[in-house]
């Protein structure tokens, strides 16, 4: 059992249960490398995603062959999304903490779920910094003014 929470880190398995604070289901997507329609969703706001059911053979079926696939993997994460190849239930609404109450329920049929971002703590960590002291901040070409011709002529 293995427990991720880095940027990109994701699992994949046949049942795969969650909680979390924010839920969205999305309208259904062609997935070009499963050849069928899968039905995307969104996890905000510490996502917390668990294999309940593993793949039948992981090394065959696996999208991904960096996921995780067996029984009691978890991902988590500030935004956690993903896709399952049957169509999502409506989450059940719950108390969760004394404060807060959360979002659980379940995706069934092949089912993938990965990090988008990890949680402000892990973000924030000595190891993150050290390895990315800087963060270049690249303007959008859209925002730079641009100079009015001269109208005069």
């Amino acid at each position: 059992m293995a427990k991720k929470s880095s940027i990109c880190s994701s699992i994949e398995g046949s049942k795969l249960s969650f909680n979390t604070r924010q839920f969205f289901s999305r309208n259904p997507i062609f997935n070009e490398i499963l050849g069928k329609k899968v039905y995307p969703f969104k996890l905000g706001i510490n996502g917390y995603v668990e294999i309940e059911t593993p793949l039948e053979n992981p090394e065959q079926t696996a999208v991904y062959i960096t996921s995780l696939t067996e029984k009691g993997d978890v991902v988590q994460g500030g935004s956690v999304d993903g896709w399952a190849t049957k169509p999502i239930q409506a989450p059940s609404v719950k108390k969760a903490t004394g404060t807060h109450s959360a979002s659980f329920g379940s995706v069934k049929g092949h089912a993938y779920a990965h990090v988008e971002s990890p949680h402000r703590d892990h973000l924030q960590s000595a190891d993150i910094q050290t390895r990315h002291p800087k963060v270049i901040e690249v303007v959008n070409p859209v925002y730079i003014p641009v100079e009015a011709p001269d109208l005069k002529d």
